[in-house]
C-alpha cells in the first residue's frame, strides 16, 4: 500500500484519493486484473507525466520497438478512408517534433475523431508505451495495444 501512496503523492494535485482509487479501478477492469495494484497506481501517475520515465529522443528509436515520445504538433494530416480484406476503417497522422527529429503518430479508425477534435498545431503531444513501426515511409508510432495518446498540458509538467 506504501507504493501505491507514493504514486499518489505524485498526482494528489490532480486527483482526490477516492478519484484516484477509482482511476486504479477502471485500469484494473480495462485490463481484466493483468496488472497488481502498485502497477496501475504507476500506469495512471505515468499518464499524468509524474513518474520518472525517460522519454524517448525520437531521432534514437528504432522499428520494432516500444516507446514513449514528446513532442509539438507540426502537421495534423488529412483523414483518408480505405477499404481492404479486413474491411473498411479510416486512418489520420499527425506529426509531432521533439527537437531531435519528427515522426507521424497514426490514429486509427475511431481515434482519427480525436485528432479534428482536440488536437491543433503547436500542442504538445504525448505517446505513452507506443509501437514503432516502418512501413516503408519512414517511421511511424502508434498506441497499439498497451499504449496511450494525449494532449500535455502546461499545468502538468512538473
Amino acid at each position: 500500500m506504501a507504493e501505491i501512496e507514493e504514486w499518489y503523492e505524485k498526482v494528489s494535485d490532480i486527483y482526490s484519493i477516492d478519484e484516484f482509487e477509482n482511476k486504479i479501478e477502471e485500469k484494473r477492469k480495462k485490463y481484466n486484473d493483468l496488472f497488481e495494484e502498485a502497477t496501475l497506481a504507476h500506469m495512471i501517475a505515468a499518464e499524468e507525466g509524474r513518474n520518472e520515465c525517460v522519454i524517448d529522443e525520437i531521432a534514437e528509436i528504432e522499428p520494432g520497438e516500444e516507446a514513449t515520445v514528446e513532442g509539438e504538433i507540426i502537421d495534423l494530416g488529412s483523414l483518408r478512408k480505405f477499404e481492404n480484406a479486413k474491411g473498411r476503417g479510416m486512418v489520420r497522422n499527425v506529426r509531432i517534433d521533439d527537437g531531435t527529429g519528427t515522426i507521424k503518430v497514426v490514429f486509427w479508425d475511431e481515434d482519427t475523431e480525436r485528432v479534428k477534435d482536440e488536437f491543433e498545431i503547436g500542442s504538445k503531444l504525448k505517446v505513452v508505451n507506443g509501437y514503432v513501426q516502418d512501413r516503408g515511409y519512414g517511421i511511424q508510432i502508434s498506441a497499439g495495444k498497451w499504449g496511450e495518446v494525449r494532449l500535455v498540458e502546461e499545468s502538468k509538467k512538473d
